[in-house]
């Protein structure tokens, strides 16, 4: 059970499969070394009782509702990239983009701020701006280590702390049943707007990611991954194991077809405007809307009243069924586009489609046992065992900054912010109620730190998805953004200090650790050889 614990031990499953996976490459075999060697603890010590249990494992999160929705529309989404593969429409915006991107830097920071834009959900911004940013980005010769990179700190951090989001119903949730627990007579709503500030990880991990774009200041293994890209024009290192194909294995257009840029456009703005829809249906958004629009006068009230009632049905919308319903309608989009309007044959049509089941196959497996290891470490206690060892040392000024470092280790441990959040919230906000903390700080040091491990542990979905939508090296992936996740994460450590000890603005803080951020990032970074690397790949265009 998650209540129990069994320790220090009860970290060693995670610990052994992501070691194994950043020492061997072979994700698959490190997770579920992982998850047997967890299971066979559950178990007793028993080997082959271990087994047995580690495939129980792996059924019920494959099988349990919202995972087996997820792993659905992964499937949709390989087939509708599959079919947009065959209509050539992927190539002709990637060819447009490109006559108007001229530089490295413009490339990588048309990706970054793509990834923001699509504010709503993060799969779905993974997934279009992987998607259409990935050829622009090889053709300038940007590791695919970088896109990942890009990627994974320009969505989740964003959707994290957008106030229409299919992150919002979910947080805002946590806050309020805390709330109702403990008579604080306050709305929830507001209290999450309060603690923006105080995401001092997120807010700094995509500081983060436009420095590096705009300077070019890569460090650790980055700047050996873009070095090989600039130098030898090699975005994948050799012997590399992306996590998805770039081209869908056969897949070729027909010689007939005349590839359209709207042939990629029409489905991808189908899947948008489904999510879209689906999040405000699913969380009861017509009675919403018609309740908030009865009481309206005037169109700018109409027009507030619209908003306020979007705003509500995200609290309560179905994620999954959301994004199920989009991936669906955007595959109903692109095979009517390559039927109706290019005239190809329904067996290319067909075989496209499986090319694309093929692609996501890998990524699909990996997310099976990163969920399954996931919940080992929960069965082992692994929350409460950190947040045990943490209560002995909480003060109400230290506490924000311990409860950011438990959101890290923990969420890096068991890959999902979500789950995170779920361990901390009944003993962090009580803890900072009786103690006296700011909420919204404490509010904001467990959002912001749970993100930590859904950014840069290899058995985070959002990693995983990363890695796929880049068509990166997953290991690649995770070994060259940690050293950035971790520095966004120190200063973030010295942010929570400073304003638990200080009471100093948060506006000062941020300032200051933007400024310490910057600082740092070219103190690690190798500047002169980077910058002139540039300036070669720059001219050589």
């Amino acid at each position: 059970m998650a209540s129990e614990t069994y320790g220090i031990i009860s970290l060693f499953p995670a610990l052994l499969a992501i070691i194994l996976t950043l020492v061997s490459r072979q994700a698959l075999l490190s997770l579920f070394a992982g998850i047997w060697i967890g299971a066979t603890i559950l178990v007793g010590w028993n080997p082959v009782a271990g087994a047995a249990r580690s495939l129980e494992f792996v059924v019920t999160n494959v099988t349990a509702t919202f995972n087996v929705k997820l792993l659905l529309f992964t499937f949709l989404i390989g087939a509708m990239l599959g079919m947009i593969f065959l209509s050539g429409g992927m190539k002709s915006v990637a060819d447009g983009i490109v006559k108007r991107v001229k530089t490295s830097r413009q490339a990588q920071l048309g990706t970054s701020v793509l990834g923001m834009l699509i504010f709503f959900d993060s799969y779905a911004s993974t997934m279009i701006s992987g998607s259409v940013m990935r050829p622009v980005t090889d053709r300038f010769d940007v590791s695919r280590e970088k896109l990942a990179y890009i990627l994974d700190s320009t969505t989740a951090p964003t959707a994290s702390i957008a106030v229409v989001s299919t992150w919002l119903g979910f947080e805002v949730g946590l806050i309020q049943q805390q709330f109702n627990a403990l008579g604080v007579q306050r709305n929830a709503f507001l209290v999450f707007i309060e603690s923006i500030p105080f995401r001092f990880y997120s807010l700094f991990a995509l500081v983060l990611v436009f420095t590096v774009v705009l300077s070019d200041w890569n460090f650790g293994p980055m700047e050996k991954a873009e070095r090989r890209a600039r130098n030898e024009g090699k975005v994948l290192r050799d012997d590399a194991n992306p996590l998805m194909e770039t081209q869908a294995g056969d897949i070729e257009t027909p010689d007939h077809v005349d590839p359209r840029w709207w042939y990629f456009a029409s489905p991808i703005v189908v899947l948008v405007a489904v999510t879209l829809f689906g999040l405000w249906f699913t969380g009861g958004g017509v009675a919403k809307t018609t309740q908030a629009l009865a009481g309206a006068e005037g169109i700018f009230d109409s027009i507030s009243a619209l908003f306020g009632s979007y705003a509500d049905a995200l609290k309560e919308a179905n994620t999954a069924n959301a994004i199920l319903w989009a991936s669906f309608a955007g595959c109903a989009t692109i095979l009517t586009i390559l039927v109706a309007h290019a005239r190809i044959e329904l067996d290319d049509v067909s075989d496209s489609i499986f090319e694309g089941f093929k692609m996501v196959m890998f990524p699909i497996a990996i997310l099976s046992l990163a969920w399954s290891i996931g919940s080992v470490s929960e069965a082992l206690g692994v929350g409460p065992y950190v947040v045990s060892v943490s209560k002995g040392i909480i003060t109400a000024e230290l506490l924000p900054a311990v409860v950011f470092l438990s959101a890290a280790v923990i969420s890096f441990c068991i890959g999902t912010s979500w789950g995170t959040m779920g361990i901390l919230f009944p003993v962090a906000v009580p803890l900072a109620h009786t103690i006296g903390t700011p909420l919204a700080m404490a509010i904001g040091a467990i959002l912001t730190g749970s993100l930590f491990g859904d950014h840069c542990s290899p058995i985070s979905d959002t990693t995983v998805l990363s890695s796929m939508f880049a068509a990166s090296d997953h290991v690649d992936h995770v070994n060259t953004q940690i050293p950035y996740a971790v520095l966004a994460a120190g200063v973030a450590t010295l942010a929570f200090l400073v304003s638990g000890y200080t009471g100093v603005s948060v506006g000062v803080v941020l300032t200051v650790g933007v400024g310490l951020l910057v600082g740092a990032t070219y103190v690690l970074s190798e500047h002169v050889g980077a910058t002139e690397q540039m300036n070669v790949a720059e001219a050589f265009e």
